[in-house]
């Protein structure tokens, strides 16, 4: 029995949540596109980006009511739609792929026209999350079945998939979705286990195929006029906390949490005109600027930020200017009263400033 049927459809209404108010903090990035006209009427769509949620009912139970508590205020905001860039739970578990699919559920969001969502490590390998794990994970990482799991989160969020464009025959990835002005590109940054290349399952590659299907775009009207964002888990930035500590950390990651080939594929990104990607996999919210792309990391979204606070990103497109920004509520999250969290998080990292500097693609 696939887990579709494993869960009785059903769509209940949401109640209000802790909304945004004047104690909120924006932090923004601005482009203007050759959308529509500046000088018209402004109809305004939005899109609501967040990362790494890791719902799981064995090991953070906190997470699961910080993302309801996130999602209902998102939707209360009236955003159009959702992307979800990865890591959606963490133990690759059907019984947890099974919950974030009920969780969707009942605030109406299992459509393709409302949320989007590409795989993270956590989906497909798992991952250690208490101290003694860390000496079996490296073992039970072998015997994962890494297309399985792939169709097991395909599975549970079928929903989200219905009336993409796939760009390959027989595959999922790349895959072009029109949702408003924007066309979203989901790929699956996840390769296969590899003693050498990816021994923890975290490091980041797009597969040969997708990387030809996305080149073969070059010279097309595949985005139909609108607005190119990627949609993708692992970062294109170097980690650095601004401690003492960010040369290990460096090396760390270059090991074992490392977008392969990024700069290849940034350069890729330019020539196709992407203007975003969204992405998650380091617990933190932060945009910054790649190759004439701007980029929002949405993985602090509901854990381990050092800003403790729910947070989303906002894409708005309106009357042909697009806004990149991110909101911090005044919400914090929810804790746990048991410390037995094995994921990346800095000691230490500078608060960004409260307005990103303007640039125009």
């Amino acid at each position: 029995m696939t887990l579709i049927k494993k869960l009785s459809r059903h769509t209940n209404s949401y109640s209000s949540a802790a909304q945004p108010d004047d104690s909120t903090i924006e932090y923004r990035h601005f482009s203007k596109i050759g959308l529509g006209d500046a000088d018209g009427p402004a109809s305004s769509y939005v899109v609501a980006h967040l990362s790494d949620p890791h719902l799981s009912r064995r090991y953070y139970r906190e997470n699961i009511k910080s993302l309801k508590l996130l999602l209902r205020s998102i939707l209360d905001a009236g955003c159009d739609h959702i992307v979800i860039s990865g890591d959606v739970v963490s133990t690759a578990d059907p019984d947890d792929f099974f919950l974030a699919r009920e969780v969707f559920s009942n605030l109406g969001l299992l459509d393709s026209a409302r949320l989007t969502v590409v795989p993270g490590n956590h989906d497909i390998f798992g991952g250690p999350h208490r101290a003694i794990d860390v000496v079996s994970f490296p073992r039970h990482i072998r015997s994962v079945d890494y297309e399985k799991n792939l169709t097991l989160f395909h599975e549970a969020f079928s929903e989200a998939f219905v009336g993409v464009k796939h760009l390959v025959p027989g595959e999922t990835y790349p895959f072009i979705k029109q949702v408003g002005p924007f066309s979203i590109v989901g790929l699956n940054s996840i390769p296969p286990w590899s003693v050498m290349e990816n021994p923890l399952g975290t490091n980041g590659l797009l597969s040969e195929k997708q990387y030809d299907a996305l080149k073969a775009l070059n010279g097309s009207d595949q985005f139909g006029g609108l607005v190119p964002v990627v949609a993708v888990h692992h970062h294109f930035n170097d980690l650095d906390d601004g401690t003492s500590e960010s040369g290990l950390w460096k090396k760390i990651e270059s090991r074992t949490m490392r977008m392969r080939k990024r700069r290849k594929l940034l350069r890729l990104f330019a020539s196709l005109g992407v203007k975003y990607i969204l992405h998650g996999h380091i617990h933190r919210n932060e945009l910054y600027a790649r190759n004439g792309i701007q980029l929002a990391n949405g993985a602090g979204a509901v854990c381990d930020d050092p800003i403790a606070n729910l947070k989303y990103n906002m894409l708005v497109n309106a009357g042909g200017l697009c806004e990149l920004k991110t909101n911090h509520l005044p919400v914090p999250y929810q804790t746990s009263t048991v410390n037995q969290k094995l994921r990346w998080r800095p000691r230490k990292m500078p608060v960004p400033e409260a307005t990103l500097e303007i640039s125009r693609l």
